[in-house]
C-alpha cells in the first residue's frame, strides 16, 4: 500500500471514530443540560461543555482508542472507560479553577458521563462495520512464518476483521503451488524485506537460528510496528504485560480473582447493579412467578443443588420451566429413546426435552428463568457473571482440570460460554470459557460480557 494510501486510511478511521465519539458527547451534554431545563428551568447550553470533545479526541488518538487497530473489543471497553474518566475528571478540575466563569452541573457531567460510557462503544460497532463492508477500515498486515503458523495468524484475522489487521501479503520459504494461502498472496521468502508502513506480524520461533536483533534490523526494520507473535495454541490469556528481566523478556500473566481487592470490587459491583435494577427486576419477577403459577397452580420456583464457590452446596433460585413430574418423565423418556439417552449422557441437555412446558421454552429462549438468580447474588451464594452453576452430576463428569478453576469463584448468572453459544458449545465450550474466564477476569471483561448477555438474549442464540 502506497504512503499516502495508509496515512489516509488511517486518518480517515481515526476521523470516523472521533465523529461518532463526539456524537454521543454532544448527546449526553444535551440530554444532562434538558434534564437541568426540566428540573429548575434553566436554559440548554452546553457551550463550555462543548471544550470536552476536543480533548476527547486528542486523548482518543494519544491512547490509540482512534483508530483503535489490534486493540481486542475488551482492551478497546477499557481504555475507552479510563479516558472517559480522565475527560470528565479534567472538566472537574477546569470547573473548579473557573471562579465562577462556568457553572458547574453535577447532573449535567454524571447524564453526560452515563450515557458516553455506554453508547460510545456501541456506537463505534457499526460504524467499524460501516468501513469493514466498504473495504476501508483497518491497517495492511504481512505475516511471517510457517504455514502452520501462517494459517492460524490469518483465520484469527479473517475472523476478527474489526481487529484492524487486515493481511496483505504473507512471507514464508514453505512451498505453496498456488503462491497463495487463504487468499493471501505470498510476497517472498522469510528473508524479503516487505512494503514500508505495514504492519508485521512475527512468530518468536521465525527468530529460530536467527538473531532476532539482526532480523529485525536486516528485515524488519521498515514497518511501523512489529508483533511478536509466542508459540501458545491455545486461547488461554487475555491479560499477558510483556516485562523486561535484565536480558530477558517476559510476559507477565496475573489471576486477579485470587486478589481480595479484585473480589471486594467485583462484589461491589454485583451489588451496586442488582440494587439500581430493582426498580425492574422486582416487577418482572412477580408477574412471571404470577403467570407460571396460574398455569398448573403449582409452585413457580425451581431449587437444585449446585456447586458453588469452594466446591459448598447451595440452592440456586430459578423458575420453574418444567413440568412438575419433570424427573420421572425424564427417566421415561430416556429409557425409551436410545439416542435421547445418548444426547443426554453428552451434555446433560436435550434440544428436544419433552419436560419443558410452552411457557417455560419462552422462559428459556429469552433467559427469564434465570432471573431469580438475583436473590442468589444479593446472598453472595452468585455473581452476576461467572462459571454456570452446575449439579454434582454434571460438576463430576467435567475434567479436573476444569474443575478446580470453577471452585475457586462464585458462579454466575450469565458468563461467557452462555454469550460464546450457550447449550449448542456444550460441555466441551463450557471447560473452554468458563475456565479462560477465571483466568482473565477484569471489571471490563464483565461489562463486555453483561452487555453481550442482552443481544445473546435477544437473539434467543443458543438457548434450549
Amino acid at each position: 500500500m502506497k504512503k499516502r494510501n495508509f496515512l489516509s486510511k488511517q486518518i480517515l478511521n481515526t476521523a470516523a471514530l472521533c465523529l461518532s465519539d463526539s456524537l454521543v458527547l454532544m448527546v449526553g451534554l444535551y440530554l444532562g443540560n434538558w434534564i437541568i431545563f426540566k428540573i429548575h428551568g434553566i436554559p440548554v447550553s452546553i457551550h463550555y461543555a462543548l471544550a470536552l470533545i476536543p480533548v476527547w479526541c486528542a486523548g482518543a488518538v494519544i491512547t490509540r482508542v482512534a483508530p483503535a487497530w489490534g486493540l481486542g473489543a475488551v482492551e478497546e471497553f477499557r481504555r475507552t472507560q479510563l479516558l472517559l474518566i480522565t475527560v470528565f475528571a479534567l472538566a472537574g478540575i477546569a470547573v473548579f479553577f473557573s471562579r465562577g466563569r462556568m457553572i458547574p452541573s453535577r447532573i449535567v457531567y454524571l447524564v453526560s458521563y452515563l450515557f458516553s460510557a455506554v453508547f460510545i462503544p456501541l456506537l463505534r460497532i457499526p460504524v467499524k462495520n460501516a468501513f469493514h463492508k466498504a473495504g476501508m477500515w483497518g491497517c495492511p498486515t504481512v505475516v511471517y512464518g510457517t504455514v502452520r503458523q501462517l494459517s492460524g495468524v490469518i483465520e484469527t484475522f479473517q475472523k476478527n476483521p474489526l481487529l484492524g489487521y487486515v493481511p496483505h501479503g504473507v512471507f514464508t520459504d514453505d512451498f505453496l503451488p498456488s503462491r497463495s494461502l487463504l487468499g493471501v498472496p505470498v510476497l517472498g521468502g522469510l528473508t524479503a524485506r516487505g512494503p514500508a508502513l505495514a504492519v508485521a506480524v512475527v512468530p518468536v520461533a521465525f527468530a529460530e537460528g536467527l538473531s532476532l536483533s539482526e532480523g529485525f534490523d536486516r528485515i524488519l526494520s521498515g514497518y511501523r510496528r512489529v508483533i511478536l507473535i509466542p508459540d501458545i495454541k491455545e486461547d488461554v490469556f487475555l491479560w499477558a504485560t510483556p516485562r523486561t528481566l535484565g536480558s530477558l523478556i517476559g510476559l507477565e500473566i496475573t489471576s486477579n480473582l485470587l486478589n481480595l481487592s479484585s473480589r471486594m470490587v467485583k462484589r461491589i459491583l454485583d451489588l451496586a447493579l442488582v440494587l439500581l435494577a430493582a426498580p425492574f427486576w422486582i416487577p418482572l419477577l412477580a408477574a412471571t412467578a404470577l403467570l407460571i403459577w396460574m398455569t398448573d397452580r403449582r409452585n413457580p420456583f425451581f431449587l437444585q443443588q449446585r456447586i458453588g464457590r469452594n466446591n459448598h452446596l447451595f440452592r440456586p433460585v430459578k423458575f420453574r420451566t418444567m413440568s412438575f413430574n419433570a424427573e420421572t418423565e425424564l427417566q421415561r423418556t430416556l429409557a425409551d429413546d436410545v439416542a435421547l439417552k445418548q444426547e443426554w449422557d453428552l451434555n446433560f441437555k436435550l434440544r428436544n426435552d419433552p419436560r419443558v412446558t410452552p411457557l417455560g421454552k419462552i422462559l428459556r429462549r429469552t433467559s427469564l428463568d434465570e432471573l431469580p438468580q438475583v436473590l442468589n447474588v444479593l446472598m453472595g451464594q452468585m455473581s452476576l457473571v461467572g462459571p454456570r452453576p452446575l449439579p454434582a452430576y454434571h460438576h463430576e463428569q467435567m475434567a479436573e482440570s476444569a474443575r478446580a478453576p470453577r471452585s475457586r469463584v462464585c458462579p454466575g448468572i450469565t458468563g461467557l460460554w452462555q454469550v460464546s453459544g450457550r447449550s449448542e458449545s456444550g460441555t466441551a465450550g463450557m471447560e473452554k470459557w468458563d475456565t479462560y474466564y477465571v483466568r482473565n477476569w477484569s471489571i471490563w471483561l464483565d461489562m463486555i460480557i453483561l452487555a453481550r448477555t442482552v443481544s445473546t438474549v435477544i437473539k434467543g442464540k443458543g438457548a434450549y
